[in-house]
């Protein structure tokens, strides 16, 4: 038996039902959208924190080091505009401890990677300290 595409989806001459919250959805995020993007790219044109980013990820040759080191050239880059200018949506603060957390992250990365475990550590030494 063969069957009609429209047998199987419907007649799609008829528009589909929008979803509820889609609309409101995209509504807010292009005012979120606005405000952001002022205050991450500033006067260097709207991509440069990925354009910035992309060139200190470069330099790294492992591909997680690279996914690091892009999301902290990211704030580098903000950083570099919020600097100097009222910022809306992130304060300068913000952004440094931004930066800080994804170092301790990457850090802590680092170590379960190339050192014994913090856990290995963290255990030798309370082992010594007990005794």
């Amino acid at each position: 038996m063969l069957f009609r595409l429209t047998d199987i989806v419907g007649d799609w001459s008829e528009p589909m039902p929008v979803i509820p919250g889609v609309m409101e959805t995209y509504d807010k995020l292009k005012t979120l959208h606005r405000l952001k993007n002022d205050d991450y790219a500033g006067d260097n044109g709207p991509f440069f924190n990925f354009e910035f980013a992309e060139t200190v990820g470069a330099i790294f040759k492992g591909a997680r080091d690279k996914v690091y080191a892009i999301v902290i050239g990211v704030k580098l880059a903000r950083l570099s505009v919020v600097l100097y200018k009222q910022a809306t949506n992130e304060s300068v603060e913000d952004t440094f401890d931004d930066m800080i957390n994804y170092a301790t992250i990457w850090k802590s990365d680092w170590q379960s990677r190339n050192k014994k475990s913090i856990r290995s550590i963290t255990e030798a030494e309370t082992i010594r300290e007990t005794k």
